[in-house]
């Protein structure tokens, strides 16, 4: 689904550090309002902390993040926007569901409240991700694939500007992988929802991503249309990374 001119999301010069260890460093990337942008890159490359910076999970270094023209982090101005103020959904790679609370209750909980407003909101997102026959069950009575579409459920209960997916298949097999690639494009074009997703299997973006980004040691090495980068990979990195 292409996306609009405008851009939705812009990273400036970001930096990132843990103790003395550059995680991030100089990354700067835009992303355009409905797009789906696919981060692809090797274990630590630094593609979740990028997510987790985005979010307000962490806290860069130097640098700026807008989402939708909003500053969510500035260094030179002193601006820091909490994760809870910025509308963002984010679907962990481990799925972080809390084993004690029902598929309904992860809902309800994002939702903040129990009237009858609230009731009607959590029938329409279990509809929509099929699981209302489920919806009293426990993330232990679920399997891999319900418990994907519980944790993309609680993403979308507070209407994200922007969902933030990191490694969503790794835990899945390859028919519900499939499934899954399948769910976020019909929620994509229902909801237009600007999309970032990371992997480190080029094979999971290629039916899905508009544009896609290489990774290397906390940079961004090459970055555009799909198949405009897998045609014209940039080097050797990026040629192998792509699985050619």
């Amino acid at each position: 689904m292409a996306g609009d001119k405008v851009s939705f999301i812009e990273i400036h010069k970001v930096d990132k550090s843990f103790g003395k260890k550059r995680v991030i460093s100089n990354l700067s990337l835009e992303v355009k309002k409905n797009e789906l942008l696919g981060i692809l890159g090797p274990s630590g490359c630094g593609k979740t902390t990028l997510l987790r910076l985005i979010a307000g999970f962490e806290v860069p270094d130097r640098g700026e993040i807008r989402i939708d023209g909003d500053c969510v982090y500035s260094s030179s101005n002193g601006i820091f926007v909490p994760p809870e103020k910025r509308n963002i959904g984010m679907v962990f790679q481990d799925l972080a569901l809390w084993p004690h609370m029902t598929v309904r209750e992860h809902i309800d909980f994002v939702l903040g409240s129990r009237n009858i407003k609230s009731k009607e909101k959590i029938e329409e997102i279990l509809e929509l991700v099929d699981l209302k026959s489920l919806s009293e069950s426990y993330p232990e009575q679920l399997s891999g694939g319900e418990k994907q579409r519980v944790a993309i459920a609680r993403a979308l209960a507070q209407e994200p500007r922007v969902l933030l997916l990191d490694e969503p298949l790794s835990n899945l097999d390859q028919i519900l992988r499939k499934d899954f690639k399948d769910e976020i494009t019909k929620l994509r074009k229902k909801f237009g929802i600007t999309t970032i997703y990371v992997t480190h299997n080029y094979l999971e973006l290629i039916d899905i991503a508009d544009k896609i980004a290489i990774m290397r040691k906390g940079r961004i090495i090459q970055s555009g249309r799909s198949k405009e980068v897998y045609q014209n990979p940039k080097n050797n990195f990026v040629r192998n990374i792509l699985g050619k």
